[in-house]
């Protein structure tokens, strides 16, 4: 039990640290006695100095979320299989404003990925996003690459649904695509600068086909950038990120045989970009060959 009270004081601490983030960035009404005292945790947990961070306040938002959400899910019911096909629209947009940060990834790996950076900022420049969800990756990239052209695709029309309101919203209508299609089914050929390909909810037993695809569409040079779900790199954090990775359909791959995976498509220089960003996820990058 007491483990478990100690465990629940992590959890209160997210939630705590994301209201205050909501609090002093979108300027919002809250009792004096709630403001004060989630303004002190905040305090204790970020030090001196910590005043919330606006630039921190949506991703941190999405994770504490999209973490507690799940969470819930998994107590509520421990036992489903894994995947995305309920139509749980709180959890689905806090899920999708945490992959916002993969953007900020993206543009970490310009420095180790040659002529990425140059590609997807140049006129002309197209950006696949695989298991675009609820758009808002496909969002953040648009944002951070004025002049990129970005395609969502995604299975689960509900979340395409969401997907082009959110879009519209942002007023990005006109430089992101959003269709629904099977990533395996993908027949553009060598049409894309880069491809993103979010391992934790592909099925292993479509991967191959997935990687085959992704590879045709890209142009000649262009980079797959395919993610896995990391955490603090501890054992059990290790364990808790495999069971999130399962519960969300796809397969814990170990870095070799991730690795092998791009290799035998036909990518070239294979390997994990040196991870520099906040947001939870490791970043591999193969190149299609010129």
């Amino acid at each position: 039990m007491a483990q478990a009270v100690r465990l629940g004081a992590a959890a209160d601490a997210l939630a705590a640290l994301a209201a205050s983030l909501r609090l002093e960035t979108e300027h919002l009404d809250a009792d004096p006695a709630v403001r004060r005292l989630l303004a002190e945790v905040t305090m204790e947990l970020l030090g001196e100095g910590g005043a919330a961070d606006p630039a921190a306040a949506v991703p941190v938002v999405g994770v504490a979320r999209a973490v507690l959400r799940q969470a819930l899910d998994l107590v509520e019911d421990p036992g489903r299989s894994g995947g995305w096909d309920r139509v749980d629209v709180p959890l689905l947009q806090s899920t999708g404003r945490m992959s916002m940060g993969i953007a900020g990834a993206v543009r970490a790996a310009e420095r180790e990925l040659d002529g990425l950076g140059e590609a997807l900022a140049a006129p002309g420049g197209r950006f696949l996003d695989v298991g675009t969800g609820v758009g808002w990756l496909a969002v953040a990239l648009a944002h951070a690459y004025p002049r990129l052209q970005v395609t969502g695709i995604d299975l689960f029309a509900p979340s395409l649904d969401l997907a082009r309101g959110n879009v519209a919203t942002e007023g990005l209508a006109d430089r992101v695509t959003l269709r629904q299609q099977d990533a395996a089914e993908l027949d553009e050929a060598a049409a894309y600068d880069a491809v993103w390909l979010p391992m934790p909810f592909l099925r292993r037993d479509a991967v191959a086909r997935v990687v085959a695809a992704a590879c045709r569409a890209l142009r000649p040079g262009g980079w797959l950038l395919a993610g896995t779900f990391t955490g603090p790199g501890d054992r059990l954090s290790q364990l808790l990120t495999d069971l999130r990775t399962v519960r969300s359909g796809g397969h814990p791959w170990p870095p070799d045989e991730l690795v092998a995976l791009l290799c035998d498509a036909g990518l070239a220089g294979a390997r994990e970009v040196t991870r520099t960003w906040a947001a939870p996820v490791r970043l591999w990058a193969a190149r299609r060959p010129r």
